[in-house]
């Protein structure tokens, strides 16, 4: 259990840091660590699906929170990519090849999922090009930061017999 709140703090407060030095212009580099870490932790909670949720769930509303002015719309797209998430696991193993492909697929739903509901309520109205820019602009720092951490907690996990889904 430490090794996922270690992970989590770590990715919400890495996520916080590289925003403030990443320009809201810009087209790369658009950090979604706390969305990575989602996929980083699933193996560690070895098949408890509820609590995994409910963790998925708390780190939508404190994203929510702290980083967008959406309530309640991250809570709910973080509880459903977890369940994609726990869903894609089943179908692959546990590697950092399977974690690259899972973070670029929710990554891909994430951004899908969040326009159109935000499109749908009114808020905002975006042009698909809009849409394929962030995808495309979230894509490459968020891949090398899922390698990364997933080959760390590997390392860790094996250093310390800590038990996980492979």
């Amino acid at each position: 259990m430490i090794m996922v709140i270690g992970v989590l703090i770590f990715s919400f407060f890495l996520e916080s840091i590289v925003s403030n030095f990443i320009p809201l212009d810009t087209n790369f580099f658009v950090p979604l660590f706390s969305l990575i870490s989602l996929i980083i932790i699933y193996p560690y909670f070895n098949g408890e699906k509820m609590n995994y949720l409910k963790v998925c769930a708390g780190i939508g509303l404190l994203y929510d929170v702290v980083f967008t002015d959406t309530l309640m719309m991250n809570l709910v797209l973080f509880i459903l990519l977890g369940l994609f998430i726990c869903f894609m696991n089943q179908l692959f193993s546990n590697n950092v090849f399977s974690v690259i492909l899972i973070s670029a697929i929710i990554i891909f739903f994430y951004r899908v999922m969040g326009y159109g509901i935000l499109c749908l309520s009114g808020l905002f109205v975006f042009h698909m090009e809009r849409l394929w820019e962030s995808i495309f602009s979230s894509l490459l720092l968020n891949l090398i930061y899922a390698s990364i951490i997933y080959l760390i907690t590997d390392f860790l996990a094996k250093k310390y017999h800590i038990r996980k889904i492979d």
